[in-house]
């Protein structure tokens, strides 16, 4: 008999209140389909609501998740998506000086906060939902949004249902590892995200080898042996591999694309210093870089730089908010992708760019070779020249790039349903006889 599934959805929830998904909220998604549209068992969501934390049905689950999708708007196509025409604007030579951080910053509070209000008064949603320790009898508690493991009240039911066998995904043990690359909020959280893991998780699941080994490493410290983990790569989203043609404005630009949240982990300022580098040498002829993703900690340099470069300002371009299948077709015409970061449990990013065919120069870590193999250029984060020659290399599109290119455009990119076999084996081994 399938054993039912409980899953944690208060990232997807919190998901709502982002314009678009970061990489790990899309990953979070397409776990939730596939539990609730494909599981053979029951399978039922916990949620945190001020009277405690309830369980709710597929029904009133899917309808949440079109609703999600639909805000995100992953639906959209992608010449549909105004970011994306500024970008182009912007690599057109089109330049705008007028500061709108202000502005977009308050805006982007209220329609956070409507979002969330939008998902919540979804028809037949309601904050009652049944009491979570009524979840079903043997089920598997599935977190992979991790968030939720920092507060001590979303799992502290499982104290009372030990017939529940709880999964979590930890993507990395990175604020623990490198402290001085998060905040001190950050570090306190992770340090309660490891601590609870070991004393609830009867498995876990990580996106990398080196990823499994650091994180069983912290659970080592807090006397937490033996856990059984499934380490199996994440597969890319399904709207990369949706090809829905060139585009031929973009194709006409020459461009870098850097993605992620920017953070001080993420190394945004050595691809800053680089494109100086590279306008000293070029000037008008220097390549753009766009730089996709929402401010985090440590963002304040990056953000100040780009304001007050004059050198930089019509070459980087700053952008937020851009939905996955626009930020699909900058990926697939851009002379590469670059990873910089200087610690890594995956690079989403990477394999999103191998699977459109884009080239990738990524930092020289254990994670980033893993999922990458001999289908990147790999550099050091600290290596400033080095970041220019394998930049330049793709600007000039010399032999080995487009060597680079073919290569990279023959990668097979694995699939979900690859991905879930092997994570449903997994799972069955929690099923109680």
């Amino acid at each position: 008999m399938t054993a039912p599934i409980a899953y944690d959805t208060v990232r997807l929830l919190l998901g709502s209140l982002a314009a678009t998904p970061r990489g790990i909220d899309r990953v979070d998604l397409s776990y939730a389909r596939y539990f609730f549209e494909t599981w053979a068992g029951d399978c039922v969501a916990t949620l945190p609501t001020p009277w405690g934390v309830r369980w709710y049905d597929r029904q009133r689950v899917l309808q949440g998740l079109d609703r999600l999708e639909q805000l995100w708007l992953e639906n959209r196509q992608s010449d549909e998506d105004y970011v994306l025409g500024r970008i182009k604007a912007r690599l057109s030579g089109k330049h705008d000086r007028r500061n709108h951080k202000t502005r977009e910053d308050r805006q982007h509070v209220f329609r956070s906060a409507s979002r969330l209000l939008d998902v919540l008064s979804l028809k037949d949603f309601s904050f009652g939902g049944s009491v979570v320790r009524s979840v079903p009898k043997n089920a598997i508690y599935i977190n992979v949004g991790q968030i939720g493991l920092v507060i001590p009240r979303i799992l502290s039911w499982l104290q009372h249902r030990p017939d529940v066998k709880p999964v979590f995904m930890l993507h990395d043990v990175i604020p623990l590892e490198h402290p001085e690359l998060v905040s001190s909020k950050s570090y306190r959280a992770h340090g309660k995200i490891v601590d609870r893991t070991a004393r609830y998780a009867s498995g876990l699941i990580s996106s990398t080898v080196a990823a499994r080994n650091a994180v069983l490493n912290a659970l080592s410290l807090r006397g937490r042996f033996g856990i059984p983990v499934e380490a199996v790569p994440l597969p890319v989203a399904p709207v990369f591999l949706a090809d829905d043609g060139p585009d031929h404005e973009l194709r006409a630009y020459h461009y870098f694309v850097v993605c992620g949240t920017i953070e001080l982990r993420k190394n945004h300022l050595l691809l800053l210093n680089v494109w100086r580098e590279l306008v000293r040498r070029r000037g008008q002829h220097a390549p753009k870089l766009v730089i996709i993703g929402s401010p985090g900690w440590g963002a304040e340099p990056v953000l100040r730089t780009l304001e007050q470069s004059n050198l930089l300002h019509g070459c980087v371009i700053f952008a937020r908010g851009l939905s996955s299948p626009a930020l699909r077709r900058l990926i697939v015409h851009a002379k590469a992708l670059l990873m910089p970061s200087f610690a890594e449990g995956f690079g989403l990013p990477i394999i999103e760019a191998l699977a459109v065919g884009t080239p990738v120069i990524a930092s020289d870590l254990p994670a980033h070779r893993e999922i990458a193999g001999d289908l990147a250029i790999y550099r050091d984060p600290t290596d400033g020249p080095g970041w220019l020659a394998a930049i330049c290399m793709f600007a000039d599109g010399d032999g080995r790039a487009a060597e680079m290119r073919r290569r990279v455009a023959a990668y097979q990119p694995a699939t979900w349903g690859q991905y879930f076999l092997r994570i449903e084996r997994f799972l069955k081994t929690f099923e109680q006889p």
